[in-house]
């Protein structure tokens, strides 16, 4: 029966037995498109990307504007007034292939894509300073705000072993591979007024610094780079409802747990003439999760040895550890395409 013969040649996804003669040990290959959408660059929980704008109050500063001004009452202080975020999750035009191969009982695919993406990133934190001598008190705002083009470039890799169950259940288990690596380029531009500045300057007799690199509220170019890599774990169940002699919707289900290591993310900055000025790395947690992975689509064979599969596929990850919360999930989501070759 083709139908039979194709499903189970199918994929890690799809299969049916029902009627289908016993295989024997055959492949079947063919390429992978889709398009998908990656949300990392919107999580909100843990908004470091201005590590500045978190400073605590510097104790050595202190003691040196007390001996200095003879105030023994003096007092600094920062208040951070927290950061807010804009931008657009990441879509992912990918292409790749899959080869799958086994038996009427065990199946395994292996696919590989690889995609580029783009998108802008628009970080603004602010915070104030506020000097205390006894009842006198000088504040100063300031707005930090960074705009960043990242470009990003996406490998995803996927290995999926099936095993028959009945004429219209399959149990699934696997492992998948993602690395992200992002290259961005923007400025920093930093809004604050004078006064507590002015005052620290006049005590300690310096001259007031510029808190960008070439000028007061001029923008200051930077460039970023980071890799974030996520290995994962899945186990579940599929069925599946032929609906023609040719054609059969599936849906999978399945759990996931993953772990992505400790992440570096690097900053240059850069002077007016494009000299590089200094560097900055900071190191994220890494990070546990777990959550869904579910599929749904169809396939529809075409010919005795072509068919058609599409589907739509979400993947959630919930944060267990690291530098999120529960709740400010990751979500890769997106459409595929393939077209198989049996050999």
């Amino acid at each position: 029966m083709m139908t039979g013969k194709w499903l189970l040649a199918g994929g890690a996804v799809v299969a049916s037995f029902a009627g289908a003669t016993p295989a024997l040990a055959d492949v079947t290959i063919g390429p992978r498109f889709s398009y998908y959408f990656d949300n990392s660059n919107l999580r909100t929980s843990d908004l470091d990307g201005l590590q500045d704008a978190r400073q605590v109050v510097d104790e050595t500063l202190t003691q040196q504007l007390v001996d200095a001004s003879g105030f023994d009452d003096l007092t600094l202080s920062v208040q951070d007034n927290g950061s807010a975020s804009n931008a657009d999750q990441v879509g992912f035009p990918m292409v790749g292939a899959m080869i799958n191969f086994g038996d009427d009982r065990d199946r395994f695919t292996l696919t590989a894509m690889y995609g580029k993406g783009k998108t802008t990133t628009e970080l603004v934190s602010s915070r104030q300073f506020t000097i205390e001598v006894g009842d006198i008190g000088i504040n100063e705002l300031s707005i930090i705000q960074t705009v960043v083009d990242d470009k990003v470039d996406r490998f995803d890799l996927e290995l999926t072993w099936q095993r028959r169950i009945n004429e219209n259940f399959a149990i699934l288990a696997g492992a998948r591979y993602e690395r992200l690596d992002i290259a961005g380029q923007g400025t920093v531009t930093i809004q604050e007024t004078d006064a507590v500045r002015s005052f620290v300057a006049e005590t300690l007799g310096e001259e007031l610094p510029n808190r960008n690199l070439d000028g007061a509220n001029q923008p200051t170019t930077i460039a970023t780079d980071r890799k974030l890599e996520t290995l994962s774990a899945r186990f579940g169940v599929t069925a599946f409802i032929p609906f023609n002699g040719s054609a059969v919707a599936f849906f999978s289900g399945m759990v996931q747990g993953s772990y992505q290591p400790d992440s570096n993310f690097g900053t240059r900055f850069f002077g007016v003439n494009g000299n590089l000025v200094r560097e900055e790395n900071r190191k994220d947690r890494g990070e546990l999760s777990v959550g869904p992975d579910f599929a749904v689509g169809a396939q529809f064979i075409l010919t005795d040895n072509i068919a058609l599969d599409i589907r739509y596929r979400a993947i959630l990850y919930f944060p267990l550890s690291g530098d999120f919360s529960f709740g400010d999930s990751r979500v890769n989501h997106g459409i595929n395409l393939g077209v198989s070759f049996r050999l």
